[in-house]
């Protein structure tokens, strides 16, 4: 017997850790294992094998169907925007007429009362569409200023005013949902 075939059985092991060795360990011949017994690991490693295929061919195929999902979210995202775009610039065309007639009218007339009075509609015409959108003018002229608001040009001494007041509007500032499009540009009590 070489002593490759020298199996110790695990009683024997146990007792030998536990201190309790009272012989030598049994020897005996090492045992095979059987061929069904083979036959049966092997058609386990392939079934397992097969499954990380297929799990794996899974994984890529969802990670492809993301990556398009994401590609065709954007493209919509584009579009959508760009028929916002669309909407609101179809809104501001009949302002543009106007302000063509109202050029129109004033190479052929000296009334200036017509005209101030067309460009007066188209003003008005103007701010309807943008308040129809959500965009509202910032007051700010009596207001205390407000870096979130307001930019100050300058600073003016004032008797009338209580320091940090803005007192004059150089240019008018909007928001839209209380977020600021454009601050308003003002002039500020010292």
């Amino acid at each position: 017997m070489s002593s490759e075939d020298k199996v110790v059985s695990p009683i024997d092991e146990a007792e030998s850790s536990n201190g309790n060795l009272k012989s030598k360990p049994k020897v005996g011949k090492r045992t095979r294992p059987s061929h069904g017994k083979i036959k049966a690991l092997k058609a386990g490693l392939e079934k397992a094998e097969q499954e990380k295929a297929d799990l794996r061919d899974k994984l890529l195929r969802t990670a492809a169907e993301f990556e398009n999902y994401k590609k065709r979210r954007e493209a919509e995202y584009g579009q959508v925007m760009a028929n916002a775009n669309v909407d609101l610039l179809t809104k501001f065309l009949p302002i543009l007429d106007d302000i063509e007639r109202s050029i129109e009218s004033a190479r052929g007339s000296d009334d200036k009362q017509g005209l101030f009075e067309g460009m007066e509609l188209i003003y008005k015409n103007f701010t309807k569409v943008l308040e129809n959108q959500g965009v509202k003018p910032i007051e700010a002229v009596g207001q205390e200023f407000d870096p979130e608001k307001h930019e100050a040009l300058m600073q003016i001494e004032s008797q009338d005013h209580p320091s940090g007041i803005v007192i004059e509007e150089h240019t008018r500032g909007y928001e839209i949902n209380d977020r600021v499009l454009r601050h308003s540009q003002v002039l500020v009590s010292k």
